[in-house]
């Protein structure tokens, strides 16, 4: 089970997914634009609609007690990190969605505050909306200004990936700045690779109708309040981003490390850079789980001469428009290097899925016409020149991660839940199976929205590899244990 329902006043068991967590930010994020919120606290008949609406998606029956404690637990959490931003030496690191500091400082702080010390190591994934929820709540409690006196269409917030340390531009009375989450991070990222691969970049920029088109699809999805140049910032914001980060790997003992998705290079060889260039420190230890992608939307510019490398350590954006290519695609027999982002993935899954209907799987793959169907429907969609062979080594991927999960479900006490997507269990059942399946721990917080299609594609595949019966009869639907049962059905 996903969540532990609480027993009594035991409310402190319940255990708050990060889904969960996640959409009863986005119910209060909800009541704050519709003016719900009053002083240091939500109108009653937002509790009520909140409450209805979690205990709907979740299947629960938790009373309002329960999201009260999670929203003043929220608060805390908030306040504590807020605490630490106001000391000298501590920042907030965008990309790992934490605090950081040197060590020094950390155990100086930790030596009169003991209770900080979890924040050393902690990920806050959802600290820039909880910013907005109590950010202007003044030390009495009370709110400082109304919900709807929140101007969030302003350029960046001085909270951004691409600002080295990523430390936290305090607002001023005058205006408030762009609140960028992750999620909206990712979001833009792929609208634009979307764009890159209808052929909408000239040069350095997106034609016109591209940025109408991505600014029409991210109001949709975070709220029509933003304009053009608050993206057009963004962008600018994230070629900057990924600049400093090619100038590092252009450097003598740096590399990428695509497992850990981070710089590396010996102590030494660090220690020597950051001397001369500072701004670089936060680098050592940051993951940059978007830099492949970025790479893909800013590479060429750098990689074709667009850019000097005084320019990119200046960090300026002097690029000639119409030079270079749009598209950067694997060269040689580098095909590991094949970065998939998840609009790829769900676009595969899909041509797979469309083959499986159409009967062309045969035992533990597809006919050479489905292969070369489904290569010549990729590469047009993503104006890529990617051969079989990248294909077929997701397609295996896939399988594996399928296989994952289906293991998993037929061990006693596991089972999917529908409305999160992801495999359940209760705590002790977690801690004993990843203690000796620490392969496993992943499963634990991991959504996978293409499960049931990933069941359909590899579902009917016999233990000797071989289609159990025809492809095109194969329900579209896969039997899954909803929380009911641990065994996966055949």
């Amino acid at each position: 089970m996903g969540s532990q329902t609480p027993t009594s006043n035991d409310r402190s068991r319940t255990y708050w997914t990060p889904t969960m967590e996640r959409y009863f930010i986005d119910l209060m994020l909800d009541q704050m634009h519709r003016g719900s919120r009053i002083g240091h606290t939500f109108n009653k008949q937002a509790w009520t609609d909140m409450l209805t609406m979690f205990n709907a998606k979740f299947g629960s029956q938790y009373d309002k007690d329960v999201l009260k404690g999670r929203y003043t637990n929220l608060w805390k959490q908030f306040n504590d990190i807020k605490n630490l931003l106001a000391q000298n030496g501590f920042s907030w690191d965008e990309t790992r969605h934490m605090v950081v500091a040197d060590d020094d400082v950390w155990d100086a702080y930790i030596k009169f505050h003991p209770d900080a010390r979890s924040y050393k190591t902690k990920a806050v994934l959802n600290f820039n909306d909880l910013y907005l929820i109590y950010g202007y709540t003044t030390a009495d409690g009370r709110y400082s200004r109304s919900s709807h006196d929140i101007d969030i269409d302003d350029d960046v917030q001085g909270m951004n990936i691409g600002d080295g340390m990523g430390s936290i531009a305090p607002l001023n009375n005058e205006r408030s700045r762009t609140d960028w989450t992750a999620a909206m991070d990712q979001f833009f990222i792929e609208l634009m690779l979307d764009q890159l691969g209808k052929g909408n970049k000239i040069g350095n920029t997106f034609n016109k109708q591209a940025w109408t088109d991505m600014l029409a699809l991210f109001n949709v999805k975070f709220g029509p309040q933003h304009g053009k140049r608050v993206l057009r910032h963004r962008y600018k914001k994230l070629w900057k981003y990924y600049s400093d980060v090619a100038i590092l790997l252009k450097q003598s003992g740096f590399s990428w490390d695509g497992e850990r998705e981070m710089i590396l290079a010996d102590d030494d060889i660090w220690d020597v850079y950051i001397k001369a260039h500072p701004h670089a420190r936060s680098y050592r230890t940051k993951t940059l789980p978007n830099y492949k992608d970025l790479g893909l939307i800013y590479g060429n510019a750098i990689n074709n001469g667009m850019r000097q490398d005084k320019d990119l350590e200046n960090g300026i954006l002097g690029v000639k428009a119409g030079e270079g290519r749009e598209v950067q695609t694997p060269t040689g027999s580098d095909r590991s290097r094949t970065y998939w982002t998840p609009p790829m993935d769900r676009y595969l899954i899909d041509l797979l899925l469309d083959q499986v209907h159409r009967g062309n799987k045969l035992g533990q793959t597809f006919i050479t016409q489905a292969w070369t169907d489904m290569v010549a429907s990729f590469n047009s969609k993503f104006r890529s020149q990617h051969d079989k062979d990248v294909l077929k080594n997701r397609f295996k991927h896939l399988r594996r991660q399928y296989n994952d999960i289906k293991i998993l479900l037929q061990q006693s006490g596991f089972s999917w839940d529908e409305t999160r997507e992801m495999v359940t269990a209760e705590d002790h059942v977690w801690d004993a199976y990843t203690k000796a399946h620490p392969d496993a721990r992943t499963y634990r917080v991991k959504t996978v929205p293409s499960y049931h299609k990933l069941c359909v594609i590899y579902g009917q595949e016999s233990s000797d590899g071989r289609y159990s019966r025809l492809a095109r009869y194969a329900d579209p639907i896969c039997d899954v244990p909803v929380l009911m049962s641990g065994m996966f059905p055949h």
